[in-house]
């Protein structure tokens, strides 16, 4: 990056004389460090200046050469691995970036706009930049493209954003709860664990709980308990676990027999899925059944029962996975 940025301080005309040589530049900077397992600029732990490449992003004419586009946006991809560079962004970068997705005519950039997003909004700040940029629509948008990619990063970002409370208001009211609901049924895997993690943390509001039974994703997240992946079933869990707050969405997982796969995941390796599937039947449990006499959920013998079977359960499954599973 010392050298691109060199370059750029050293050719001030490059708009109209070098945009060849600055698109090759940076190519060669993302081919290097496409791999984060072997990014020479990801194993540094020194900020970079990304100024310059900020200022490349603002140019007009990085929106008529494509190619010089993407090859900026992955550059940037690389640079917002790390904690130093995503704060160093700043408002000029996020607004630059949202600018490129708007007006993205390719899929290919719109995708890399999208992930350059997914990584900026790690940092609570720069989820409130995203969205007083107005990045939520053309986000929101991306996710009924016809590309599974662009799908899949869009997903990924606006599940980035929705980790904060002001983010999932936002996404909620922009409309996402929907099409986040059809990619549950995808046929590409990572279209399904991104959108089902997105549905995860919007599930945290009760507003959101609503909608989401409301576009029958339910009887969605209950089969993805049985999903060999982890991300998804553990993200399926923890939306369920969320939702089982509300009694109508109870009386649903119920209807669906789900009980019988959220305790399963009682017994399974990883830890996420069982504090979640846990903390699902305990829900379910306070949640009388349909025509039942309701009783306080605060303590009832079923409920210290049931505490006794997951305690037992999560013992077995750790043991069982510590003496038989390779390390």
């Amino acid at each position: 990056m010392e050298d691109i940025n060199a370059f750029l301080r050293s050719k001030p005309n490059w708009p109209t004389s070098h945009v060849s040589d600055v698109t090759s530049l940076f190519e060669t900077f993302a081919h290097r460090n496409e791999d984060p397992r072997t990014s020479a600029n990801f194993a540094s732990e020194l900020a970079d200046d990304v100024g310059p490449l900020i200022a490349v992003l603002r140019e007009p004419r990085v929106e008529e050469e494509d190619r010089l586009a993407l090859a900026v946006l992955l550059v940037l991809k690389v640079l917002s691995r790390k904690y130093q560079n995503r704060v160093a962004v700043g408002a000029d970068g996020v607004r630059g970036v949202v600018r490129t997705l708007s007006r993205a005519v390719h899929a290919r950039i719109a995708a890399e706009s999208c992930n350059v997003l997914l990584n900026l909004c790690y940092e609570r700040e720069n989820v409130e930049l995203v969205l007083n940029s107005g990045g939520v629509a053309p986000l929101v948008a991306s996710l009924r493209a016809d590309d599974a990619e662009l799908q899949a990063n869009a997903a990924g970002a606006l599940q980035s954003i929705t980790y904060q409370e002001r983010g999932r208001a936002a996404v909620r009211e922009g409309g996402a709860v929907t099409p986040l609901v059809l990619l549950l049924s995808s046929e590409t895997q990572k279209v399904r664990t991104r959108a089902v993690g997105a549905l995860h943390n919007l599930s945290s509001d009760a507003d959101s709980i609503r909608l989401i039974r409301r576009q029958d994703a339910v009887p969605l997240l209950v089969a993805m308990l049985d999903a060999p992946q982890t991300a998804i079933c553990s993200s399926a869990a923890g939306a369920l676990q969320n939702m089982s707050r509300e009694k109508a969405s109870c009386d649903l997982i119920r209807s669906l027999d789900g009980v019988p796969p959220l305790t399963g995941l009682l017994f399974g390796p990883d830890v996420q899925s069982q504090v979640c599937a846990a903390g699902a039947l305990l829900n379910i449990l306070g949640h009388p059944a349909e025509g039942a006499v309701d009783t306080s959920p605060e303590y009832t013998p079923e409920r210290a029962q049931l505490r006794k079977l997951m305690e037992s359960a999560v013992v077995l499954g750790m043991a069982y996975h510590g003496i038989f599973t390779d390390p």
